[in-house]
């Protein structure tokens, strides 16, 4: 049995989780100036795919999801093979993105391979000790991840132009929709993944986790403008480096950006649990290896 404060903790990071290379660049690219109220607009709608979640925990009750699609037989087996696909797709985004973000910021000349090979094997054990464990590092990691949230946030505030982000309203509908829709997909689909726990309610941390993705957006545009952050790849970490505490503490972009490791590595335990718990229960641990690391020779590989 998790706890309140652990659903809370893992849910946030997993709201956050799919932003870091994907999200804030992909709809700054369709919205501009306009992504932000994009973001606060998919908010809105995202909560109601969030009540629809809690409201398939609340049905589930105490059981575990496998015993659940057991239950319903045909249905619950072709649910199976689609959870599970489902799952190894987010393992391989996750993988494939932590891998472009330290090979273009930190080990440049590193292999890509052998970049997430520690991750890999870290989600590996952690996944052996199975749900319990992964929702006590969630706990553990957030309140060093809030802390370094806020204080970037509010350091990054100074150098903030309004000027930057008029005139507003500037994107076509089509545009905006889409925008719309993918804040929506991206922060919501991963809270599929809490279904592995029981009783969780994920309304409260998606909207404080959607609350931080809305304000990141509006100082990167705010900040560097919708032009160039079309432009860089990873803009949510561009910005970090204009940070400078008390006039002589900065280049601390690398510390400030744990928090979005730490979001991929709750993500990506939480995704490698969910697989778990959707495997046959005969040669789990083999079988559940062998997955992970095919997904993890395809997000390098391949994708």
């Amino acid at each position: 049995m998790t706890s309140k404060l652990e659903n809370f903790a893992t849910n946030y990071f997993l709201t956050r989780a799919l932003f870091l290379g994907i999200g804030f660049s992909v709809i700054i690219g369709l919205s501009k100036q306009d992504s932000f109220l994009a973001f606060g607009v998919g908010t809105l709608l995202g909560i109601l795919l969030i009540f629809l979640i809690n409201k398939i925990q609340k049905f589930k009750g105490e059981k575990k999801l496998c015993d659940v699609l057991k239950e319903m037989k045909g249905l619950g087996f072709f649910l199976r093979i689609v959870f599970l696909l489902f799952g190894m797709a987010l393992l391989a985004e996750g993988l494939t993105f932590i891998q472009l973000f330290a090979s273009s910021f930190f080990l440049i000349k590193t292999p890509i391979w052998f970049i997430s090979l520690p991750l890999l094997l870290l989600i590996l054990r952690i996944s052996k000790n199975g749900i319990t464990t992964t929702f006590r590092v969630a706990t553990c990691l957030f309140p060093i991840s809030v802390f370094l949230t806020l204080i970037s946030l509010g350091a990054l505030c100074g150098y903030a132009t309004l000027d930057n982000v008029k005139p507003l309203f500037v994107t076509e509908t089509m545009d905006f929709v889409k925008s719309v829709f993918y804040y929506t997909s991206l922060s919501v689909s991963p809270s599929i993944l809490m279904l592995v726990t029981n009783k969780s309610n994920s309304t409260w941390s998606y909207l404080f986790g959607s609350f931080t993705l809305v304000a990141k957006m509006f100082l990167i545009l705010a900040i560097i403008g919708p032009l160039l952050a079309t432009i860089y790849r990873f803009p949510e970490y561009i910005i970090l480096k204009e940070i400078k505490l008390l006039d002589f503490i900065e280049k601390i972009e690398n510390i400030v950006a744990l928090s979005w490791i730490f979001d991929v590595f709750v993500y990506l335990s939480m995704s490698s649990v969910f697989i778990k718990e959707l495997l046959p229960k005969k040669k789990k641990g083999l079988v559940h290896g062998l997955v992970v690391l095919g997904v993890y020779l395809l997000s390098f590989l391949v994708i």
